[in-house]
């Protein structure tokens, strides 16, 4: 019995502890919380901040480019090519505005050292599917919300954006400071973990109410 007490604990606590926390969510306002650095073009890029590729513009121009919905003056594009954004320090998560959601778009996520998080095709973010690329459903005009592993100290270093067609829109970074919360273990697992801590309970109970051996 003790054996198996101290094995049903030891499953509950490995399954409660996910080897992986990353997360993405997506919804049509964006992150409004106070801790976060902004971008949004319409000004220089924040201090600790680069751009490489792509190119900030405003406005429509048919079979090239189109302003995301709800975004207003300029904004970030890709055309055919990819545009990096790299921040001098780590950041818990990053949200941004991704306009017309097409199958060719995709994100990648980047710590310091250059490895990769995470990464999202539009086919990920549409809400529902498909992304094809429509210009003014919230369906395809998504703020996406990608978040860091906080259990395992990951930062968000840069992103990568790229697309293989005309093309990729982006506006409204926010770069997060805190950490994504803390996972909350599955209800199954913690109906497990709550059954395996009666049972420590009762044998320890049973442990003192057996009398002496000598």
């Amino acid at each position: 019995m003790y054996k198996l007490v101290n094995l049903l604990a030891v499953l509950a606590v490995t399954a409660a502890w996910p080897a992986m926390a990353q997360s993405f969510s997506t919804d049509t306002a964006g992150y409004q919380g106070s801790d976060a650095v902004r971008l949004t073009f319409d000004s220089p890029l924040p201090s600790g901040f680069s751009l490489n590729g792509g190119r900030i513009t405003t406005g429509n121009v048919s079979g090239r480019q189109a302003q995301p919905k709800g975004s207003t003056g300029n904004y970030l594009t890709t055309d055919i090519g990819k545009a990096t954004i790299t921040a001098d320090r780590g950041y818990g998560a990053v949200s941004f505005l991704w306009g017309s959601i097409d199958t060719y778009n995709s994100v990648s996520f980047f710590d310091q050292a250059g490895k990769v998080l995470g990464s999202l095709t539009g086919s990920d973010v549409a809400s529902p599917p498909p992304a094809n690329g429509d210009q003014t459903s919230d369906r395809t005009n998504r703020y996406v919300t990608f978040t860091a592993d906080a259990k395992t100290g990951q930062m968000i270093n840069s992103l990568q954006l790229n697309s293989t067609g005309f093309a990729f829109e982006t506006d409204n970074f926010a770069f997060i400071n805190a950490k994504g919360p803390v996972p909350v273990p599955e209800p199954g697992v913690a109906v497990l973990f709550g059954s395996c801590a009666a049972l420590v309970m009762l044998r320890r109970r049973g442990m003192r109410q057996s009398p002496a051996v000598a």
